[in-house]
């Protein structure tokens, strides 16, 4: 597919989407989107490359819902994650939008306040509605004993549905990143059983 001959912030961002979801590999995507930017950047008056550069360093790290046709237990997909990242496995996330995987990356998206919401206050009803028991108290971050910051580049092999949650977010929730970790296991869990007794519980497809 051919890039957008633009050097400006929103045609970095674009071929780098475009060029993964066409399944090339992310940091593929982001030097192809580098070079196109520093190319046509100074000729359109887009950005200039340094500041290219710096674009593309947070384009490297993944976070939130993961658009893709990989199946969700097929870890397929190459990226790189904040250390400390939480990945929602894809059956959780489709279990909480009943079915839906958009709908469920909906819900984890207000809950953490990430992607277009930024929602102060948590949606009971809707967590409700989906069992989710979670203690999400906004509480003071707290760093790891050794006073070391989380955010290292970690490679990891993802697969579509899946939800990655960032450290930073974790711990603005629940205030220690260890904690937010198990509080977030024991959720995949319950979530698991109950949509495994939902499932049992429906009625079977209606004959013609």
């Amino acid at each position: 597919m051919p890039l957008i001959k633009s050097g400006s912030r929103a045609a970095i961002s674009e071929n780098i989407s475009e060029m993964v979801h066409a399944g090339h590999p992310r940091n593929q995507a982001i030097a192809a989107a580098l070079s196109n930017a520093r190319r046509y950047g100074r000729a359109s008056g887009g950005v200039s490359p340094p500041f290219a550069e710096r674009m593309a360093a947070r384009q490297m790290f993944h976070q939130g819902f993961l658009h893709s046709v990989v199946p969700g237990r097929t870890d397929k997909l190459p990226i790189s994650v904040k250390g400390g990242a939480y990945v929602l496995p894809a059956d959780h996330v489709a279990a909480l939008g009943q079915g839906n995987s958009l709908a469920g990356a909906n819900i984890v998206n207000k809950m953490f306040k990430m992607g277009p919401y930024g929602t102060t206050a948590i949606p009971t009803r809707a967590l409700k509605s989906q069992g989710a028991h979670l203690n999400l108290t906004p509480k003071p971050p707290k760093l790891s004993a050794s006073g070391g910051s989380h955010g290292q580049p970690t490679p990891i092999i993802a697969a579509g549905g899946e939800i990655v949650i960032p450290p930073e977010k974790i711990m603005e929730r629940f205030g220690d990143l260890d904690k937010g970790h198990k509080v977030l296991d024991k959720w995949v869990i319950d979530t698991r059983k109950r949509h495994i007794k939902t499932l049992r519980g429906l009625k079977p497809p209606k004959k013609n």
